[in-house]
């Protein structure tokens, strides 16, 4: 006759045997399911880089435009410096010129007038330096709100 205990472990060994068929089971899909979202998040990841990369590009395509605008604007303000260069010289040249004369009953006039060529030659460099000034400010500017408008 069949005891209890003779039934009771075959009946362990296959509810053991299940047990383990069904964790090896179920981690088979929990590998397959991993598997599949890394695969997905590789993806995706990939995808963003891409997007990020071509965003990136652009903005630095913008960027080296606008520094390139700013720098030829910066040239033009540096040719436009010449001319007060000249003004600079040929008051220069007049202030030459007044002390090279002799002396004679225009003393007083040419003292006058070699203080209005100082004065001239200051307020020359004053306005060059105001105008290169507010032309930096203005193509600093540009160049900013272009960068950050695109």
């Amino acid at each position: 006759m069949l005891t209890a205990v003779s039934l009771t472990v075959p009946a362990v060994l296959v509810l053991g045997m299940a047990f383990a068929g069904g964790y090896r089971y179920a981690a088979a899909l929990y590998v397959r399911d991993i598997a599949a979202l890394r695969e997905d998040y590789a993806e995706q990841a990939r995808i963003m880089e891409e997007k990020y990369r071509a965003t990136e590009q652009k903005q630095t395509q913008v960027l080296v435009a606008a520094w390139q605008e700013r720098d030829a604007a910066l040239a033009r303000a540096d040719r436009l410096s010449g001319d007060v260069e000249r003004v600079r010289k040929q008051a220069a040249d007049a202030r030459r010129r007044l002390s090279a004369a002799g002396s004679d009953t225009c003393d007083a006039e040419r003292k006058q007038l070699a203080r209005c060529a100082d004065l001239l030659e200051r307020g020359t460099e004053l306005v060059r330096r105001g105008v290169e000034l507010s032309e930096r400010t203005a193509i600093d500017k540009d160049a900013v709100v272009k960068i950050m408008s695109q």
